[in-house]
């Protein structure tokens, strides 16, 4: 009887080996897959900062970012809206230069009426849908708080651009990111 339980423990032992193997494993399939996503970081100064009237990228992303299209359905009587459109950024991430494309979500409350009363908080959603130069093929995601209790407004962002491997091939190892700690009001972008 001795022998006979001490191979399911044999065999138990092996399965658990096996199971713990084999979760070290899926998770650094799964980072591998996802090679090719940067994240970044940074702030969005306000409109005006850079010519049109767009807006000056500091952080990861440095260059200006231009509002393209802009639209609400929203009721001008109510102190909440949304509204959808389209953006696009000129500039660089690290050594990857180029223009990249998005669309947005932009919601916002305002202290009375939309149309005509200041913003109290909004925020906005931007999937990347493609680009030009080193963004050919860009996709991912970037997301916007708007900080208007200052003045100037600021706007930070965060989220991930996923660069088309052979612009990553191509950039090498010089793709860096700058910091995000970048202060309101100061830029080293050239618009």
């Amino acid at each position: 009887m001795l022998v006979r339980a001490h191979y399911p423990r044999r065999a138990l032992g092996r399965l658990l080996v096996a199971a713990m193997l084999m979760a070290a494993v899926i998770p650094a399939s799964a980072s591998a897959a996802g090679s090719g996503a940067t994240i970044v970081r940074g702030v969005q100064l306000a409109a005006g900062t850079c010519e049109n009237g767009g807006y000056a990228m500091t952080g990861a992303l440095q260059g200006c970012w231009w509002i393209d299209t802009f639209e609400t359905r929203s009721d001008p009587t109510k102190s909440h809206y949304r509204a959808t459109g389209t953006e696009h950024f000129t500039g660089c991430l690290g050594a990857v230069c180029g223009t990249f494309f998005t669309t947005y979500v932009f919601t916002a409350k305002t202290d009375g009426p939309w149309p005509t009363s200041a913003e109290i908080h909004g925020r906005c959603h931007h999937p990347v849908t493609g680009g030009t130069g080193g963004f050919t093929g860009a996709s991912g995601e970037i997301s916007f708080h708007d900080v208007v209790n200052v003045s100037p407004p600021y706007y930070p962002y965060w989220g991930s651009v996923h660069l088309a491997k052979r612009v990553l091939a191509a950039a090498g190892s010089t793709v860096r990111l700058a910091s995000a700690g970048t202060a309101a009001g100061t830029t080293s972008a050239t618009c």
